[in-house]
């Protein structure tokens, strides 16, 4: 059995009581070298995790193997950006009991004296710094790591022509903390080394200058806006995609609203994602896609019509559904036969909306039953065969595409 235990900052003043009792009861306990400092006087067998995310998992598989209690300790919170996805996704039929610790938002927030129930939160680490917002419309955290620096995430937004205000927290509760709050001017040139940071991005629509920078920015934005992009405009290669009057039925159908995350399950071009990503302007776009052409094409899509808010994730549904957070829409373009695993895993909020595509008759019933079975409500179907009249000479003639099913539908309670 897998105990997932939340260490909080790690430090001994900041460990609850009941997770001092749970470490003991453990049988073998594995975490970090700091991590593991924090109970010197663990009596069973210990296992330090190296940073290689490859070999702690191995480290985890192999005591499984003796089947004991095994307590893995994570920094923080293991259910915020943490451990607790990928060892789901390693050890599926293994039994997990999560136990929480208090997260570096939550110590951010304090911090900074502020609410953060209407908050937005994303991690940088290992991601494009393109995941990030493109308007600050509400308090942001925003974990950073790596190459993706505070001073960095400064400069994005002075890019784009908002010197917003930032909070910057570092090794929080730790003698060498560094708490501060700036602007993005002041941050950008800020010589501390800030690597174990935590932003919070203030909303502050006063800082937003028009600048060169910010025209050609607002310039792009505008240019994401677009519904029923030419099909001619996408770079396509030999890998089908979503024809224009379809998309913007599918996109009806999504009703995505401008701070919405939204996952492009069977992405193809990334069509669909291109304009998803324009309607959701403040939130993100996750496109997955398995073909490596394919993935191709969405990236080269995504910078021929410059949009940041949208993010790549290769491979195939549901199998990448833990790189995602909860998601607000699903579109689904492609399923691999696997439409019942989607629907069941993907994280999608109560009430959050999902689209499925389909061009047989059995996908469609397979889809309503799916649909039903999983408590979705709202459930809609409609089905669409668009004519185009093409000129051939001095007349028009009908040109059909083929007959489309979209089905539509809320997430209902659990």
């Amino acid at each position: 059995m897998l105990q997932v235990i939340g260490i909080g900052p790690g430090k001994p003043e900041w460990l609850p009581p009941a997770i001092t009792e749970l470490v003991k009861n453990c049988e073998i306990l594995i975490g970090g070298s700091r991590a593991l400092k924090l109970f010197s006087d663990f009596n069973g067998r210990q296992y330090s995790l190296s940073g290689d995310l490859a070999s702690s998992i191995e480290v985890i598989r192999n005591a499984l193997l003796e089947e004991k209690v095994i307590g893995v300790l994570v920094s923080g919170d293991p259910g915020f950006f943490s451990f607790l996805p990928r060892l789901k996704k390693e050890f599926p039929k293994e039994r997990i009991d999560v136990y929480p610790g208090i997260s570096s938002l939550q110590f951010a927030f304090a911090r900074a004296e502020l609410p953060w129930q209407e908050a937005t939160f994303s991690s940088v680490h290992g991601r494009a710094l393109s995941v990030l917002p493109e308007v600050i419309t509400r308090p942001t955290a925003v974990l950073t790591g790596g190459e993706n620096t505070p001073q960095k995430i400064a400069q994005l937004y002075l890019e784009r022509g908002d010197n917003l205000k930032i909070s910057i927290g570092n090794a929080l509760t730790y003698p060498e903390e560094f708490w501060a709050t700036m602007d993005a001017e002041q941050l950008a040139q800020e010589n501390t080394l800030l690597n174990n940071a935590i932003l919070i991005l203030h909303p502050n629509q006063t800082n937003i200058k028009c600048t060169p920078q910010s025209i050609k920015y607002s310039n792009m934005r505008s240019n994401q806006c677009r519904l029923g992009i030419p099909d001619e405009e996408f770079l396509r290669g030999k890998v089908p995609m979503t024809k224009a009057e379809i998309r913007v039925q599918v996109l009806a159908k999504a009703q995505i609203s401008k701070s919405d995350y939204v996952v492009d399950v069977g992405a193809g071009t990334g069509s669909i994602s291109i304009e998803a990503a324009g309607l959701a302007s403040e939130g993100l776009v996750y496109a997955i896609e398995h073909n490596p052409e394919a993935q191709e094409l969405i990236l080269a899509n995504q910078q021929k019509f410059e949009v940041s808010n949208l993010q790549l994730i290769p491979g195939a549904a549901p199998e990448v559904f833990g790189e995602l957070p909860a998601l607000d829409v699903c579109i689904i373009g492609g399923s691999n036969g696997r439409l019942s695993e989607i629907l069941k895993t993907v994280p999608l909020v109560e009430g959050g909306r999902i689209v499925i595509t389909a061009v047989t008759i059995e996908t469609v019933a397979q889809g309503l039953k799916l649909l039903t079975d999983f408590n979705y409500q709202d459930i809609d179907t409609i089905s669409i065969q668009a004519v185009r009249w093409k000129e051939v000479k001095t007349l028009h003639m009908a040109q059909a595409l083929n007959p489309i099913f979209i089905i539509s539908a809320r997430k209902g309670e659990k």
